[in-house]
Order: structure tokens, then sequence, then C-alpha cells
């Protein structure tokens, strides 16, 4: 009896052993795998603030996620339609500001859409000086795209 309950004890130890689960932690190798790089740009259209900083927040445990993994990330990030409102010192809070800041000195480019700026009426002087002012950022999609950059919408 004795015996048995250690036997029962000990295969209990092993199946939650974190060795023998190691290989279930989430990872992204096969996404991953062969790659020196992963460059990436993210169209983002977002009208509300808190949208834009939960997604700036993503884009840097994104570019956090792929780096441990041993992948370098190069990543552009551009801003079209009412996002482009959000760019301003006056309408970015500290939070927002503090991590496009921290995104563009790990290499991170900013753009943002002349276009949008002026069919929305956003004077190009307010912009914030980490983004940069393009002529059209769909231009910018494609031009990235065509370099082998994968494009995901942030809407």
């Amino acid at each position: 009896m004795l015996g048995r309950c250690l036997m029962m004890v000990t295969l209990l130890m092993l199946m939650c052993s974190p060795v023998l689960h190691a290989e279930s932690q989430p990872n992204d190798r096969e996404a991953l795998a062969g790659l020196k790089t992963a460059k990436v740009i993210f169209d983002v259209r977002v009208a509300d603030l808190d949208k834009l900083v939960f997604n700036l927040r993503l884009f840097s445990e994104t570019m956090e996620g792929i780096a441990a993994q041993g992948v370098k990330p190069e990543m552009v990030v551009t801003f079209r339609g009412p996002t482009v409102k959000l760019l301003t010192a006056t309408a970015l809070d500290e939070e927002a500001l503090d991590l496009l800041r921290a995104l563009k000195k790990k290499g991170v480019q900013f753009e943002a859409c002349a276009v949008a700026m002026r069919v929305l009426k956003v004077d190009q002087a307010g912009l914030i000086p980490e983004v940069k002012l393009v002529a059209n950022v769909l231009i910018s999609l494609i031009g990235y795209q065509n370099k082998g950059y994968a494009m995901i919408a942030i809407n």
C-alpha cells in the first residue's frame, strides 16, 4: 500500500513537472523558422487614443517577442485616416508619447499621411517630431509590401 502511494505521488510530481511541459509554452518558432529578419508594416487607422495606446503596447510586445526568438524585427508604422488627428502634442497623452518615443529608440519608423492630414484639416506643423510626414501612406504601403514587408491592418 505504501509503495503504491509513493508511486502515485511520484507519478503526479512528474506529470506536473515544468520540464515535461516546457515545450507546451506558447512560442512562434514555426512561423519564424529560418528567418534572420522579420519585416512588418502596420497600417493604423484608429480614431481613439486608448486604442492607439493599446496598439503601441502591442507593437512593443511584438517587437520584443520576435527579438527574443533570435530574429531581428524591422517595423514601420503608418498612420492614416482619423489617426492623424491624434499625432499632435495636444492630442497625445504622456503615455502615448512615451510609447512612441520608446519604439522610435528601438528603431521603429513612424509615418503619417499628408493626404489624410489635408482631408481632415490637421495642421502639419503640429505633427510630433517622432513621426515623419509622407505624401501618401498608401504609396508607402505599396512600396514596403513590394520590399517584402508583411502588412497588418489595425482598425
